[in-house]
């Protein structure tokens, strides 16, 4: 008998391994294939956000992680707005060293009851949504088994839309007796003529400095010299001039970094993640945190899905996790565009060809539903890039005795929200002045709640009912928010 799980995920990276945590906690049974001989294997990524904690603590994979070398909280001395640098501190950030990061949770993920097969290399996949059979090999036998969803996790997808102009990294290391002393303790972010440069000690003691740069510029200048290009931009750089000459401790490794929205990533019962859903530009040393999150978002997605037949409950978790995806991708596209914009050598093409929008048109070749994806894509940019944040009321706030309603601007819709860990439809307010449809503020449902002000009731009324299920100065700290941004009014 061919065994089964509920899910099948495929690369043990961050991505796959959170979903396979969170699923895991849901009561899921779960299978992950990790195609990687090496183990643990390098990897580049070390740099760890904030968020990458909070979603680590929800996980409850604090004490899996307590023994990853890290270097928490070090500073940046960030040459780009000026010909200055300064330097930037950072609370709550980290340097890991992600191989042992990945084998951390890869092995809570073992502890934890996920099947796990490693070395593992998928031959094939039938079957459709609810019924897939998957044979993949193991060094010693193939091995078949049955899956209800398949998570992708691999890396990067050649099926996408690029978001921004091409981009590749390549880097070095240095041992830690070549370091130059001003280097020390030091993660070090500069712009150059032709890209930027980033370079940042790790927990094993060595000093890795990276190169960001259009391919074709090098590729131009200097074909087939790579190591040649990095040591030409650190000379021409400020914070890494003391680099170009030094050994570098092996050789020199590339990759593409070009930022892109795979357009398969949903198919029915089959969901991609991580680098093989998207890919955002490096600059934010945010894209761990990112993979992290939308795997969370798919784990909902399926949650949604494994708890009803209702097709339109699951086509709402497509347009769930379609639009987190594109949210994600848009947003991050225009925080780069405008970062890179700032820089003090932003004249040079490099510079100029990011700091504007991108893509502008798909090839004709595109079939229907990627065109979609890709005006899907374009509006969400359009419209972030159109918001703006209101300025705030600063008049003193409403007295309780005054009547209030909602302003005539405020619609009431019904938008997807996160409940129970699955997506429903809840009513939400939708205002020029909030960004998008807001349904809970401080974890707070606003409505039905907030129904009552259609009756314009006074300030103190709608405190009395608000405050029958959170404290009063909760209450009024909701409306005072909602007042601030013109979503009350009082009446006259």
């Amino acid at each position: 008998m061919i065994p089964s799980v509920d899910v099948f995920i495929m690369g043990a990276g961050p991505a796959g391994l959170c979903a396979a945590l969170r699923l895991q906690q849901l009561g899921y049974r779960v299978a992950l294939i990790e195609r990687s001989s090496r183990w643990p294997r390098p990897q580049i990524g070390e740099a760890l956000t904030p968020g990458v904690k909070n979603i680590i603590d929800f996980l409850d994979a604090n004490q899996a992680l307590e023994k990853v070398p890290h270097l928490a909280r070090l500073p940046t001395c960030l040459r780009w707005q000026s010909h200055t640098p300064e330097i930037v501190a950072h609370s709550n950030s980290a340097v890991v060293n992600r191989a042992a990061f990945d084998a951390a949770l890869l092995q809570l993920a073992c502890e934890r009851g996920v099947q796990v097969y490693q070395p593992a290399s998928l031959t094939n996949v039938s079957g459709q949504a609810g019924a897939w059979q998957l044979n993949f090999n193991t060094p010693t036998r193939e091995q078949q088994i049955q899956a209800c969803f398949i998570l992708d996790a691999r890396g990067r997808s050649p099926q996408h839309i690029a978001c921004a102009p091409r981009l590749s990294a390549s880097w070095v290391e240095l041992a830690h007796t070549d370091i130059p002393v001003g280097l020390a303790h030091l993660t070090q972010v500069e712009a150059v003529e032709h890209g930027w440069l980033w370079g940042t000690h790790l927990p094993d003691k060595r000093y890795r400095v990276m190169l960001l740069c259009d391919p074709a510029t090098q590729h131009q200048l200097m074909p087939g010299r790579p190591e040649v290009w990095l040591r030409a931009n650190c000379a021409s750089s400020q914070l890494f001039a003391a680099i170009a000459e030094l050994p570098f401790a092996g050789r020199l490794q590339a990759c593409s970094a070009t930022p892109y929205l795979a357009y398969d990533s949903w198919q029915e019962g089959r969901l991609k993640l991580g680098d093989a859903a998207f890919a955002l530009d490096p600059i934010s040393s945010s894209g761990v945190e990112k993979a992290m999150r939308f795997s969370l978002q798919a784990v909902i997605a399926i949650h949604t899905i494994h708890h009803t037949q209702q097709a339109s409950r699951h086509e709402l978790a497509r347009e769930f996790f379609q639009r987190r995806l594109i949210e994600t991708c848009a947003r991050h596209s225009l925080w780069t565009q405008r970062y890179y914009a700032q820089v003090w050598c932003s004249h040079h093409a490099f510079w100029r060809d990011r700091a504007v929008p991108y893509p502008r048109t798909l090839k004709l070749t595109a079939n229907a539903s990627t065109h979609a994806l890709f005006d899907a894509l374009q509006q969400e940019f359009e419209r972030l890039q159109n918001y703006r944040q209101p300025e705030l009321k600063r008049q003193p706030f409403l007295r309780e005795h005054q009547a209030i309603r909602f302003s005539r601007d405020v619609k009431i819709i019904k938008a997807p929200c996160v409940m129970n860990d699955q997506v429903q439809l809840w009513p939400a307010l939708q205002h020029p002045h909030l960004e998008s449809p807001l349904a809970f503020l401080e974890n707070e449902a606003l409505l039905p709640r907030l129904n009552i002000l259609s009756h314009q009731p006074t300030l103190a009324a709608v405190l009395g009912i608000l405050s029958q299920s959170m404290s009063i100065h909760k209450a009024r700290r909701l409306l005072e928010w909602l007042w601030q941004r013109g979503l009350l009014e009082a009446t006259h």
